[in-house]
């Protein structure tokens, strides 16, 4: 579904936006990786997921101790926030056969979306 993607990647380039303050330093990368097999939970099966988008930003990072629950609703580290802005993203993700991870380290936020390609 083209419009729940662009929510998606809406989502997350704004996260970025507002997670960086100020000199914004937002990255935008895509990847086509081949050969890139990973087991998912759901089915315990090997599925190629080679479509690769990343969003980085350079804000003060998630805390670590969101980072188990992050993707989990009503978890969030912004003051106005509900929590529900990643916890979307993730099910739009599954949903579309994808999978959807998190780094944080120091000052360097990276979330990757990775995704079959559509037959």
């Amino acid at each position: 579904d083209k419009n729940q993607l662009i929510q998606v990647f809406l989502n997350l380039a704004k996260n970025a936006v507002e997670a960086a303050q100020g000199s914004a330093d937002i990255i935008i990368t895509t990847a086509y990786e081949r050969g890139v097999r990973f087991s998912v939970r759901r089915d315990n099966e090997h599925v190629h997921l080679p479509i690769v988008i990343a969003i980085t930003d350079n804000g003060d990072g998630i805390p670590k101790e969101l980072m188990p629950n992050l993707f989990d609703p009503f978890v969030t580290s912004k003051a106005n926030g509900s929590g529900l802005g990643l916890a979307l993203v993730a099910k739009i993700i599954d949903d579309h056969g994808g999978l959807v991870e998190c780094d944080s380290v120091d000052s360097r936020t990276t979330f990757r979306v990775m995704m079959p390609v559509f037959k």
